[in-house]
């Protein structure tokens, strides 16, 4: 499907009316930098990617890009709006307005889905022209994903992962495994090397002891909740005494000092494996995985682990990698983490126990007069902050100030009633043989979560394994289309074996590789310079929109031969004739030179070719040049700098006259190498001249006549070339007039060569038996041969 016309009204530098005419055929687009040409393509990137621009996407241009998208001068009362037309009649209207935009489509299903368009198999402009280069392997695979088909197939991968993620997160179970951890060092203390079994058996000791009457209570959970609540019983029946007693009791029972001990023991063991950041560094690496989890697969990231800029569809890797390199030392780290979490245990009980104004006048007979300011650090302390953040600063003052009261606790718990010591004990065993019990629960769901992550997982690698083995046949292909339009650009150079490829080290993943005079390369970046890599941009996004051809979509290529040194630009042409031929192609350039060489090298029943006015104010937009030649350049030029608009004059008459002389077979002397390509317009004019008055011919009355009011032309334009168009070259003594006599001059010999009937060039068929070009209704000829 192609387009027919492109409409703006006060859409970015259009005013009024812009309307590009395309006729449904390729074209090619000139316009001075700053001209407006690139609003067309803005208009197109409008529709396909929902109602915004992206070189738009930045803080000064509005919610809805309303600042960037509407023409600055747009009169009060005026619709910001685009319209496209196709060639099947159907049309596409949008409209910028405050609150975002509105589409309407009416009289043909191309316009309701152009919308579905894929910007980066339709759009390719010059700043993004190595973008799939430059971009991530996971981006890169993005691209192509619509070309694999595979897209149902990715869906479900995604979904599996997600699964996966939803079991660690609903099922808590890094939490769990921390808790375990800390469960089993409480375990070895209270039990040290004892089985399930012995427990079980300790704990049904305990309840004959504590709940005789009860003998229905089989399950250990249940029989230590009723230990537990039984013991609580008896405390409350205690006269405030015992109370005092027991709590001093509990107290007493603490493992301060052991914990401390532990863990300065961990921290001395990382700080003799790894740098001293790495207590840190670990911190956050644990606390990463859930930032993974929600991480998206686009740009870059610092890792918060160890600093380096990362892709971050690699950055769920990177964690991995910096984990397992970790691991030596991650054991150690969670066993510091567990000692501190029993620090803390042991810290919120020692606070709960003296909360009793009676324990503390107790332990007050017990120590010396310092034991006020161990009281206030003791109320002071924040003990869950020292869960996340326990410094060996904070360990000296635990252990400065509170293993005193510890002591003064065991002290004063010595005399303590033989029921109260006893209940104390059993009530410590009790919690520790319920978090034995509960703990083995814990396993089982953690054990439980593992299978099912790991299962969740091997069906996405089974997935993704499909993707690739699938994906393998398109890439083989889009690599073939690569090299084959390479070949075109750069003909015989010493780069070779272009190919995208699927790395083995990553899923969603898609790189490209070549050789580098027989040196394989793992990347262009490696070797290849600027404009080799756009070039190599420009191949991989025409072998993309060529996977296409069977839609007939357009393509718009926007200023993307801008870094191509002249031998490759040249070759540009020949790549579109040769595999684009079938499809509608919209090329914009600022280069005039190119511009001019496209006229003689594109096939005009295919092209078409139109130029724009410089722009001159957003009142005015848009201008189009009524003729495809460029002298309008020049013209803007005039007024204020009449000098370069004579030159411009001249740069445009020499280049435009090498392709008519080539067009026409104008003989012209030998020149060696370079000076061929630089011969000027004199040196045609002079030719032309002296073979036009016997082989321009014109018809009149049916017969053919020396065309010599054109030669006259010619022979004007040559003079004024001579004396105003160098005096602009080399000086700044030419007057406004002067120039704009010489470019009526030029401007009027060139039209000559256009048939007024026909409309046509004169060297629009080469009638080659006769040895003439002629214009298609034959009104003009030029007799290359003997005349």
């Amino acid at each position: 499907m192609r387009i027919k016309a492109i409409e703006l009204e006060w859409f970015r530098g259009a005013a009024a009316t812009a309307t590009l005419a395309l006729n449904s055929k390729s074209m090619v687009i000139y316009g001075e930098n700053g001209s407006g040409k690139s609003s067309f393509v803005d208009a197109v990137e409008y529709v396909i990617n929902g109602h915004k621009v992206g070189h738009l996407t930045h803080e000064y241009s509005g919610k809805y890009q309303e600042k960037g998208l509407v023409n600055t001068h747009r009169p009060k009362g005026k619709t910001t709006r685009l319209r496209v037309s196709f060639s099947n009649g159907s049309r596409l209207v949008a409209e910028v307005q405050p609150h975002g935009a509105s589409t309407r489509c009416g009289g043909g299903t191309e316009a309701v889905l152009m919308h579905t368009w894929d910007y980066r198999r339709t759009v390719l402009r010059q700043d993004e022209l190595a973008g799939f280069i430059r971009d991530t392997k996971g981006g890169k695979y993005s691209s192509l994903l619509p070309l694999l088909g595979l897209h149902e197939l990715e869906v479900t991968a995604q979904n599996l992962r997600q699964l996966a993620r939803s079991v660690c997160e609903l099922s808590k179970r890094d939490g769990m495994k921390n808790a375990l951890m800390t469960y089993q060092a409480k375990r070895e203390a209270e039990f040290g090397t004892a089985t399930d079994e012995e427990v079980i058996a300790k704990v049904e000791s305990l309840h004959a002891k504590y709940c005789p009457d009860n003998r229905v209570t089989t399950d250990p959970t249940a029989r230590c909740n009723e230990i537990l609540a039984e013991l609580e019983k008896r405390v409350a029946r205690y006269s405030v005494e015992h109370q005092t007693h027991l709590a001093l009791q509990d107290i007493a029972g603490l493992q301060l000092n052991q914990h401390i001990r532990a863990v300065r023991t961990a921290s001395v063991t990382l700080a003799g494996e790894l740098e001293p950041s790495i207590v840190e560094r670990l911190e956050v690496l644990m606390s990463t995985d859930v930032f993974v989890g929600k991480l998206e697969d686009e740009g870059l990231v610092d890792c918060p682990a160890c600093g380096r800029s990362i892709a971050a569809e690699a950055f769920r890797a990177h964690v991995a990698d910096e984990k397992k390199r970790l691991w030596a030392v991650t054991n150690t780290f969670k066993a510091r983490k567990a000692a501190v979490a029993a620090l803390c245990d042991d810290l919120r009980s020692l606070k709960s126990g003296l909360s009793m104004p009676e324990a503390r006048a107790r332990l007050r007979s017990f120590t010396e007069a310092t034991i006020e300011s161990r009281f206030v650090y003791l109320d002071s302390l924040d003990v869950e902050s020292h869960r996340s953040t326990c410094t060996d600063e904070d360990l000296n003052g635990i252990e400065r100030q509170l293993l005193r009261l510890v002591e003064a606790a065991t002290s004063a718990s010595k005399n303590a009633p033989t029921d109260v010591q006893e209940l104390s004990t059993d009530r410590k065993t009790a919690v520790a043989a319920k978090e034995v019990v509960e703990s083995k629960e814990i396993a089982a769901s953690v054990s439980r979560a593992d299978a099912l992550f790991a299962f969740l997982n091997s069906l996405e690698q089974g997935v993704r394994d499909e993707i690739k083995q699938q994906s393998q046949q398109v890439v083989d292909e889009v690599s073939s289309d690569i090299r084959d339009l390479w070949a075109i650009l750069h003909p015989g150079e010493a780069i070779e074996d272009i190919r995208v490829y699927l790395p083995d080290d990553a899923d969603k993943a898609v790189d490209i590789g070549l050789k580098f005079h027989g040196v394989e390369q793992a990347s262009p970046r490696l070797t290849l310079s600027e404009g080799y890599r756009n070039s190599l941009g420009l191949c991989l996004f025409l072998a993309m929109a060529k996977r296409e051809a069977d839609k007939d979509r357009p393509l718009f290529l926007d200023d993307v031969v801008v870094s191509f040194d002249r031998n490759h630009r040249g070759m540009v042409a020949e790549l579109l004739e040769k595999r684009f031929s079938d499809r509608q192609v919209v090329l914009f350039t600022h280069d005039r030179e190119w511009y001019i060489e496209l006229r003689r090298q594109l096939d005009p029943k295919r092209w078409g070719f139109k130029a724009l006015k410089p722009y001159e104010h957003p009142s005015s937009g848009i201008r189009w040049s009524e003729k495809s030649w460029t002298f309008d350049d020049a013209r803007a030029r005039l007024k204020d700098e009449p000098d370069a608009a004579g030159n411009t004059v001249r740069k445009i008459m020499d280049t435009e006259l090498a392709i008519l002389a080539e067009r026409l077979k104008v003989p012209l002397p030998y020149l060696h190498r370079e000076r061929n390509d630089h011969r000027v317009a004199h040196e045609f004019l002079s030719r032309m001249i002296l073979g036009g008055k016997r082989r321009f011919k014109k018809k009149v009355d049916g017969a053919y006549e020396p065309y010599t009011e054109a030669v006259e032309a010619l022979s004007e334009a040559d003079t004024l070339l001579l004396s105003w168009g160098n005096k602009s070259s080399h000086s700044f003594d030419v007057t406004p007039n002067e120039v704009d006599k010489l470019l009526a001059a030029c401007e009027t010999a060139m039209g000559f060569f256009e048939c007024p009937s026909c409309k046509k060039p004169v060297y629009k068929q080469d009638v080659v038996n006769e040895k003439l070009v002629q214009c298609r209704c034959g009104q003009l000829q030029w007799r290359y041969g003997r005349s």
